[in-house]
């Protein structure tokens, strides 16, 4: 029998100096490509030390990462890396620095001279010749969210924004050797942003609870995630300065994203892509949008249901939790993210995306995701219902 592990990221929680030692790298003192946006590193005051591993020729530094990478981001990280031959990623930030890092990893020794144009790297994505046996680059994840659970998953997303297409580097060689969980890193976080992406892996989690390929321990560790959540980030919310807030947020996330690792996500991350695609709607937002109505639908299909669903009335019920919890930040609603109902058709278009909406246990209609979209288009305040 062939033993796979729940879980094969060497994990550990640090502190700043952790972070600033990872970088110094006295004892080894290997190439490494450093992806870390220039502004969150003057935040975290480690600039000096990424430009001096420069000058010393040991470090190369993408300094730009963008929400939502494209392949123009991956061929300017590519570009960024240059011919330095890193022995290793570190990759700092988000999601979507993450998201580059296991990008660079996959493609840098693909392509000759470690460059390649947009058109390359779209065409190594649709085909999928970067699962095809060649030198990967060792990546050490350290996330500054507590949302997207990149840092445990062998998944990045690149976004075509001009085809209005996603994909995805899906591939076992693209976990991170390492992960450091470091609470501090998201105390500078915005209000939305901490919604966000807390929201992010309350989806994770809930839909590794249904997804198709869930299992008793997935189960285990999503049911654990999603009652962490719902406890910590209100009370996160309200006091967004407490690091053993945040500390706690950044341990659901990474359970979260330990439960989804093992099976992918479903309907509420296919239907989120083009909203997010279409109208620039954060990712978080975009999949929490249909999460209550998706979990009703898929309710009879999913196994010990009864206990997410006694979990989701611990707090309240999950369209209260969700409408609470996002009380002056942002309304779940279409409406309120500058969405059209004449726009809805177009995201139905738009929403199957192989490998996620068919992941979801129960077959879900265009017919069915229109009329989901039409009961989250806007909110009544005075019945406090959703109303088409």
């Amino acid at each position: 029998m062939k033993y796979t592990p729940f879980c094969s990221v060497d994990i550990a929680f640090g502190s700043m100096r952790t972070l600033k030692d990872l970088i110094e790298d006295k004892k080894e003192k290997k190439k490494t490509a450093v992806i870390c946006d220039r502004m969150t590193a003057d935040i975290w005051e480690i600039t000096p030390l990424i430009e001096k591993g420069v000058e010393e020729g040991r470090l190369a530094w993408l300094d730009k990462c963008p929400s939502n990478p494209t392949q123009r981001e991956v061929a300017a990280a590519l570009g960024a890396v240059g011919d330095l031959e890193p022995e290793s990623i570190i990759a700092i930030g988000g999601g979507s620095s993450i998201d580059i890092g296991k990008a660079v990893s996959a493609f840098y020794y693909m392509f000759p001279g470690h460059r390649a144009t947009e058109e390359m790297i779209t065409d190594v994505l649709k085909s999928g010749s970067y699962k095809e046996p060649h030198r990967f680059i060792d990546i050490t994840a350290v996330p500054s969210t507590a949302g997207t659970g990149s840092e445990v998953t062998q998944f990045a997303t690149i976004w075509d924004v001009g085809n209005k297409a996603k994909y995805s580097i899906d591939t076992p060689f693209n976990y991170a050797k390492k992960a450091y969980m470091i609470p501090e890193l998201t105390l500078s976080l915005p209000e939305r942003l901490t919604l966000s992406t807390g929201l992010d892996a309350l989806s994770h989690a809930m839909e590794a609870f249904w997804a198709k390929p869930s299992t008793y321990l997935v189960k285990d560790v999503a049911l654990r995630a999603i009652d962490m959540i719902m406890t910590y980030l209100p009370k996160l919310l309200n006091n967004p300065g407490s690091l053993e807030l945040r500390t706690a947020m950044t341990r659901a996330a990474l359970l979260s994203g330990m439960a989804f690792a093992r099976t992918r996500t479903t309907a509420c991350h296919s239907i989120g892509y083009p909203i997010t695609m279409m109208y620039g709607v954060e990712h978080g937002f975009a999949c929490a949008l249909t999460l209550d109505a998706v979990s009703k639908i898929n309710r009879e299909k999913t196994e010990l249901s009864d206990m997410l669903f006694e979990t989701l009335e611990k707090h309240g019920g999950l369209r209260k939790w969700l409408d609470d919890v996002c009380r002056g930040i942002v309304t779940l609603r279409l409406k309120d993210f500058g969405i059209p109902e004449a726009g809805i058709d177009e995201i139905v278009s738009g929403t199957f995306t192989k490998g996620r909406m068919d992941n979801n246990p129960v077959d879900i209609t265009p017919e069915q995701v229109k009329e989901i979209l039409l009961s989250i288009y806007e909110y009544s305040p005075e019945t406090g219902k959703e109303a088409a």
